[in-house]
């Protein structure tokens, strides 16, 4: 078995902004309501870094110690940005509609389904991990099996089960949608297309809590807190990644702030795995070999060019 993780390079590569590019340009979306609120939202960011000059991370950060209604239109526009790349804004009727951001799609992303396809040539046993709220994880493993192009499915660490929503706003089912593939995906942060209601974690298959402002999803704030109802996604990661000997991270740059995840990873590295890290960076290998004492640390190109690395690592392993 494998594990890999995935971080913001990855989906960077599908247009997924990073947290530094949250606030770069307005979101074009469908209804009033919205509209006020990216505007709502842009405006008092404007404010604030005419002030402090700082980043989109330490603004939220800020928002988030003082609570209130202004922190959460932020969580909502955040949650709503990433639901747009996932789908289109479009005219269904008369009205303009986000729609096309449900999970049972393929990725249409050249380097995403060629990465997929080099791992799952060589083995089926793997498990995902990954910091980012987008689903495109769940489209380039797919929900349920799929024999032409093959893939395995994913599920969200708890076996089968039908996901949960139909209808609007997406447009895109009659019948509901099962998780029904092999592999766990593991979302750390949470994910814009689950919501947290009445003391349970609900499992979309689309990203309608983002849009409607009740995603549950962990801020990219600079001292991020681990909210209980993702504590048995991080423990489940944890036991994934403790007995794995082989690691495939790509596009995670370890950040000195991200203090959870650094503890994830030294926590489930006393096996001493391979970590086979897949950057642009040539610098975070090294932040790997420093953080990980007992792991062997390789150093690969980001995608696509590391994809060459990677059916090269895997060859020779499995």
């Amino acid at each position: 078995m494998i594990s890999v993780f995935l971080g913001a390079g990855f989906c960077m590569i599908g247009g997924v902004p990073l947290a530094s590019q949250l606030f770069d340009a307005q979101p074009e979306v469908d209804r009033i309501t919205r509209q006020r609120l990216v505007q709502r939202v842009l405006a008092r960011w404007i404010e604030w870094k005419t002030e402090h000059a700082g980043a989109p991370e330490e603004y939220l950060a800020f928002l988030q110690e003082n609570d209130g209604h202004v922190w959460r239109d932020a969580l909502w526009y955040v949650g709503l940005v990433i639901a747009l790349r996932m789908g289109r804004l479009e005219m269904v009727g008369a009205q303009p509609t986000i729609t096309r951001h449900n999970i049972d799609r393929t990725t249409r992303i050249e380097s995403h389904e060629a990465f997929w396809s080099v791992i799952f040539r060589r083995t089926e046993e793997v498990g995902a991990i990954t910091t980012n709220y987008d689903i495109l994880a769940e489209r380039g493993l797919r929900h349920e099996p799929r024999p032409r192009v093959y893939r395995p499915g994913f599920h969200y660490g708890e076996g089968s089960e039908y996901l949960e929503g139909g209808g609007y706003p997406s447009y895109a089912h009659i019948k509901r949608v099962g998780a029904s593939g092999r592999v766990p995906v593991l979302k750390l942060n949470g994910s814009a297309s689950w919501a947290y209601q009445d003391g349970k974690l609900l499992h979309y298959h689309d990203c309608r809590p983002a849009i409607r402002g009740n995603a549950a999803i962990v801020a990219p704030v600079t001292a991020k807190v681990l909210r209980q109802y993702l504590q048995d996604v991080w423990d489940k990661a944890h036991s994934i990644m403790a007995i794995t000997p082989i690691w495939v991270i790509v596009g995670y740059s370890l950040p000195e702030y991200d203090e959870l995840v650094r503890k994830l990873f030294v926590e489930s590295s006393v096996h001493g795995p391979a970590v086979h890290v897949f950057n642009p960076d040539p610098e975070v290998a090294d932040r790997f070999s420093r953080l990980l004492q007992g792991a062997t640390v390789y150093a690969h190109p980001g995608l696509p060019e590391g994809l060459k690395d990677l059916e090269q690592v895997l060859k020779s392993v499995l």
